[in-house]
């Protein structure tokens, strides 16, 4: 646990997707990637996950896609929540939460800490301990004051550290602590029945601290700091005709900033971006056209255009839909001014994308659906031999077709089947860690107080390299099986509204694998535990 965790949409780089919390962007300055290894589920309301291109709205960093991860509203009669959970390897976690509403005012707050001795022999332990609110305010009957706040504070040890050495010897002492800060403000007024606008004021920032004190294989004591922060300012306004057109206008200015040993840069960029809904034949055919303009500190003006269309037939359950996107990404504040091949020449990678599907409801049971996408990347920056000094060098084309299933088979049992076919070429060979085949299982039942949910994910061979030799290598395909359920006890008492058993088993058949060489996966991991909400109903 904690040890870095990234996100390839459709075959793009980890830093062509972009992360939202509550709308903040929370990509590093430094690297321009996510962890998500961080990221934990409570107070968490829903994940929107965007495939594909996202740059009218969204701009720099969203070529493969965005995520945007959405914390719970306050409303209903207060209630408070505990939960408590235990497993092998030493883990425990304890969440508390509370949340309610009334019609002026909603709130939810939860804390959770999480700590585990790890699965390695040595310095594999691992601390979270995170906090998060939302407070929603109705000023007046047209006007909300919107407030968010996240902390995390990480603890790591990097049992991995020493993996360029040959004899696999894990490294005793090298720590990782992160301390994470999220604020967010909103305004949103409701000017006419059929205009509003929204303002809003972010911060994103972390504190990043390595340390690795001398041992039996290392002489030298190192410590190393990085404090990358984004401030985002943000107006975007909406304005709806009758039931037909919806057009949204936005200006948004962002400050990315990095300090660390040998970076203490910024850059700011001011972006204006317009898009248009339109709705014909009864909602049937929904068109949406957009494009953005980003005018960038060091790199100039970026415009990214983006044009979408979806017909449906109520009569037949069919949906088809189309799309066409640009994109551009930055490049990193390490990238640029790195002490390990950084290049203030560089230029922004850009991108275009096509994709097409079809959804298709049967009987009212069944959904089944396809989409095929190819995206084009160029001045992709990458370390070429012999010096890996960062260039726009690269060029990359995808080509992919994914595959979902939603089936209600009855008596509370559904399966939810998922499968991607990938296909790259690069200037270079082929793109590392990108399976050619991956696919997901989901079986769900849920029938009276139980409920059961078995997961398995497949992922085939994927091209690599090697963590000791740096050779090009292939990575072995695998299957891991995940089980969870709960079970909500029959038990009642003054003040208790549900108290529930629940459980889970990750890896439930103890696979041995590696996602990326050189960091072997956790083995089976169970966690048990009870969960309790109180107050009225």
């Amino acid at each position: 646990r904690g040890t870095v965790t990234s996100v390839f949409i459709r075959g793009s780089e980890s830093d062509q997707v972009l992360v939202l919390i509550d709308g903040v962007e929370s990509n590093l300055t430094t690297t321009g990637g996510f962890n998500f290894a961080h990221l934990t589920t409570e107070n968490i309301e829903r994940i929107e996950i965007l495939r594909g291109s996202g740059g009218t709205l969204y701009g720099s960093q969203a070529i493969g896609g965005v995520i945007h991860i959405i914390t719970k509203a306050g409303k209903g009669n207060p209630e408070a929540s505990f939960s408590a959970e235990g497993g092998n390897g030493r883990t425990h976690r304890q969440v508390l939460g509370l949340r309610g509403g009334t019609e002026r005012l909603g709130y939810s707050f939860s804390a959770a800490r999480l700590e585990t001795a790890g699965f390695q022999r040595t310095n594999d332990d691992y601390q979270n301990i995170a906090t998060s609110g939302r407070l929603d305010l109705r000023v007046t009957e047209s006007a909300l004051l919107r407030g968010i706040f996240h902390f995390r504070k990480t603890d790591l040890g990097i049992f991995n550290n020493n993996n360029f050495r040959a004899d696999g010897a894990g490294d005793p002492n090298a720590r990782l602590n992160d301390t994470e800060y999220i604020f967010k403000f909103d305004w949103d007024q409701k000017l006419l029945p059929g205009w509003d606008y929204r303002l809003s004021a972010s911060q994103y920032k972390l504190h990043e601290k390595f340390s690795d004190d001398p041992d039996t294989f290392e002489t030298t004591r190192r410590r190393n700091r990085f404090r990358p922060k984004i401030v985002t300012t943000e107006l975007q306004t909406n304005y709806r005709w009758l039931d037909w057109s919806t057009t949204t206008f936005g200006v948004e200015y962002k400050k990315r900033q990095a300090t660390t040993d040998t970076i203490r840069r910024d850059q700011r960029n001011l972006a204006y971006y317009l898009q248009e809904q339109l709705r014909f034949f009864e909602n049937r055919l929904l068109l949406v056209g957009g494009v953005r303009l980003d005018d960038h500190q060091a790199f100039g003006t970026e415009w990214s255009p983006a044009a979408s269309a979806a017909y449906l037939i109520p009569e037949t359950g069919t949906k088809f839909k189309l799309g066409y996107a640009q994109g551009f990404k930055v490049p990193s504040l390490n990238e640029l001014f790195g002490s390990f091949g950084g290049n203030p020449n560089l230029g922004p990678e850009t991108s275009w994308e096509l994709n097409g599907g079809l959804e298709q409801k049967i009987l009212e049971r069944f959904t089944l659906g396809i989409t095929y996408f190819h995206r084009e990347v160029e001045d992709l920056i990458l370390f070429p031999a012999p010096n890996f000094e960062a260039r726009n060098v690269g060029k990359v084309r995808v080509d992919g077709i994914e595959l979902f299933g939603d089936i209600y088979l009855g008596h509370g049992l559904s399966l939810r089947p998922s499968y991607t076919f990938l296909e790259n070429d690069t200037s270079s060979g082929r793109l590392v860690r990108r399976p050619r085949h991956r696919g997901n299982i989901l079986l769900d039942y849920q029938q009276g107080r139980l409920h059961l949910n078995l997961n398995a994910h497949v992922v085939g061979q994927r091209d690599d390299f090697g963590v000791v030799s740096g050779a090009d290598i292939k990575e072995a395909g695998y299957v891991k099986v995940d089980l969870a359920s709960s079970y909500l006890l029959p038990w009642k008492a003054p003040g208790v509204k549900r108290l529930s058993l629940f459980g889970k088993i990750e890896n439930l058949f103890n696979k041995k694998y590696e996602e990326a060489d050189g960091f072997l996966a956790r083995p089976l991991n169970f966690l048990i535990g009870i969960r309790g909400v109180f107050g009225k109903d």
